[in-house]
């Protein structure tokens, strides 16, 4: 996590350091990103994640203990989901905007369900008592949920020259905050899987001008959520693969 928020602060300072050499670093100029900065985009996204919760009591008859675990296993997909961006444009190079985006997800959730039981001397002092144990797999079933994204960024052009090929190419990166809800379609009843967590997006692309102040163009993108809630037993993040078509103006 630190090597990422480092890789972001050096993006910045390195944006600003070439900014400044520029004397109308904010000026709007045609086929250039300059001043205001708005950034819209549509795209096919792909989402999955592993997750569990926790629960422990113990008897009301003696000091036994038991955590009741269940576990979740989802992959979705979403289209459109959509995401805007609003900033400042420097110098024909560095952008920097806040993010934010959000998709309704249709897939599939693998859930199962395990009970441990423990033989306690006191709160401190548990046993795990192996012959008590019971699991057991649900399979699978269907899963639709909502995930949403809001942080800050940065889209650097670094090809600043009038260069064919890889003029309109750009790079970007963000850091916010995500949180999402799953919902299981299953007999029981819908069910519900929710976490939220420190979230790191990054993409890369390309753009073409349309006219002096509009291009389109693509992009490929990947985002990762360090999940909040955790147990022992849970995994650690949420991911998301994403290739959308976006419209710049600025």
């Amino acid at each position: 996590m630190k090597n990422r928020l480092i890789a972001i602060v050096i993006l910045v300072v390195v944006g600003l350091a070439f900014a400044q050499s520029e004397p109308t670093i904010g000026k709007p100029a045609p086929r250039q990103h300059r001043g205001f900065y708005n950034s819209s985009s549509f795209a096919l996204a792909y989402n999955w994640y592993k997750s569990s919760s926790k629960d422990e009591d113990y008897s009301r008859h003696d000091d036994d203990k038991w955590v009741d675990i269940d576990y979740f296993k989802y992959k979705g997909y979403s289209f459109p989901m959509f995401e805007f961006k609003f900033g400042t444009a420097l110098a024909n190079l560095v952008a920097f905007h806040t993010v934010f985006n959000m998709g309704f997800f249709s897939g599939t959730m693998k859930s199962s369900y395990e009970k441990v039981y423990y033989t306690c001397l006191g709160e401190d002092h548990c046993v795990k008592n192996g012959s008590k144990n019971k699991y057991e797999d649900y399979g699978s079933n269907g899963g639709y949920g909502f995930r949403s994204y809001l942080g800050f960024g940065s889209t650097v052009y670094p090809f600043r020259d009038k260069v064919p090929v890889m003029e309109g190419f750009f790079v970007g990166g963000s850091v916010g905050y995500s949180l999402f809800t799953t919902f299981i379609d299953s007999s029981d009843g819908d069910e519900a899987a929710f976490n939220f967590g420190l979230s790191y997006q990054f993409e890369i692309g390309k753009e073409w001008w349309v006219n002096d102040h509009l291009s389109l163009g693509f992009g490929l993108g990947y985002a990762r959520t360090d999940l909040s809630y955790k147990t022992k037993c849970s995994y650690s993040a949420d991911n998301v693969l994403s290739l959308s078509f976006r419209m710049t103006r600025g």
